[in-house]
């Protein structure tokens, strides 16, 4: 998987962060990566992962390829 995730941190989180370091503390760091990075980067993928139902389209999976085998016939689609 070659996907990259943005994530921002508060001014808490960053201070937590500069504490573990400082102190080299590697049970904290697990924790804070579990708490706070993890469940960061998985609210980011879950907000990507949207079917185009839930942007307001009705169209069906049928309506869909319907659409695409009469652009095909067309020609009007060169892929």
């Amino acid at each position: 998987m070659n996907s990259k995730e943005v994530i921002a941190f508060d001014a808490d989180e960053l201070l937590e962060m500069e504490m573990i370091l400082v102190d080299e503390d590697a049970q904290a760091a697990l924790e804070f990566l579990k708490q706070a990075v993890w469940k960061k980067i998985q609210l980011a993928r879950k907000g990507r992962l949207k079917c185009h139902l839930d942007y307001g389209a009705t169209d069906t999976v049928a309506d869909l390829e319907k659409r695409r085998d009469h652009e095909r016939a067309d020609g009007s689609q060169d892929r």
